[in-house]
Formats: structure tokens, C-alpha cells, sequence
């Protein structure tokens, strides 16, 4: 299931559903190109089977058995020997 949301020209709230993601972006042009503002899609995949990301990790691995390795310490921490440091002097 699809729901497209925009906002009309009186400032009124609007929602369509659609079934097929097709067509749920044909509508999303549609309505942008006929100029109405803040038109945005959310979906809920019926097909979906289970949470999307990994919902847990247990010493390090996964529920599939998949070693689990990121962390945000790890990407947003102190740069690697690898990242290159940009810095003012080499705009």
C-alpha cells in the first residue's frame, strides 16, 4: 500500500492510496508538476518479511549468523589511516 499526501491550494490536507508503486509515482508527478506543494509518498510493503535493518545482534553477530561490525564510534570517530583529512589549506 501507497499513500501520496499534498497540500491543496486552500491549504487543505489531501491523501490518495494506491496499490502499485507505479502508479503511486505517476500521482506523485502529477500532482508536482500541476503545482501543488508538499507532495510526498509513504509506503507499508505488505511483502515486507520482518523489520527493515537489523532488529538485533547478539556478541557481535546477527540473527542470520552475519558478523555485525558497524558502529557509529566507528564512523563518526577519530579518522582512519585511509580518510584523507581536507583541511583549509587544500581548498
Amino acid at each position: 500500500m501507497f499513500k501520496v499526501y499534498w497540500t491543496a491550494a486552500n491549504h487543505e490536507a489531501c491523501s490518495q492510496n494506491e496499490a502499485l508503486l507505479t502508479k503511486a509515482l505517476e500521482l506523485v508527478k502529477e500532482k508536482r508538476n500541476a503545482g501543488y506543494s508538499f507532495v510526498t509518498m509513504v509506503a507499508e510493503d505488505p511483502n515486507q518479511v520482518g523489520k527493515p535493518g537489523v532488529d538485533a545482534v547478539v556478541n557481535g553477530k546477527t540473527p542470520d549468523g552475519e558478523d555485525y561490525e558497524w558502529s557509529k564510534a566507528g564512523r563518526a570517530g577519530t579518522p582512519r589511516r585511509s580518510d584523507k583529512i581536507v583541511t583549509r589549506k587544500d581548498y
